[in-house]
């Protein structure tokens, strides 16, 4: 599919989600996308004792962040971190662990992409600051 294409565009993600999407296991895609971001998070900050939104807490805290997205020097910086910070931990409670708790569990393909594309963005910041 071209819009799925179009979308996701990291590698790792691509080859995590796109058998499961394509054959219309939306949810999985989509748990299998979560569970991706973690993965990436945890590796490249080091963090293998970790995970989900404790992990994402911790990796871009604002008090010592272990991957910095910014320069962290002004007010906007600081806001970016922490609302990012957010959003990585809101992804693990509030995407994955739905799917991962709860059976049957459906998505529409609309919502799959766009939660893949969330996961890509997510993905793509963390390792552009893992890069710095």
């Amino acid at each position: 599919m071209a819009v799925y294409e179009s979308i996701v565009v990291d590698d790792e993600l691509r080859q995590t989600t796109r058998r499961l999407f394509l054959d219309g296991h939306y949810a999985q895609a989509v748990e299998e996308a979560c569970k991706c971001v973690n993965n990436v998070v945890k590796n490249l900050a080091n963090q293998g004792h970790l995970d989900g939104a404790k992990l994402m807490r911790h990796v871009f805290s604002l008090k010592d962040p272990v991957l910095k997205l910014n320069g962290l020097r002004t007010r906007s910086e600081k806001d970016q971190q922490q609302g990012y910070m957010d959003m990585f931990a809101g992804i693990m409670t509030g995407v994955r662990n739905p799917r991962a708790h709860e059976h049957a569990y459906l998505d529409d393909p609309a919502t799959a992409l766009e939660l893949l594309g969330l996961a890509n963005h997510l993905i793509r910041l963390v390792r552009t600051a893992a890069a710095n």
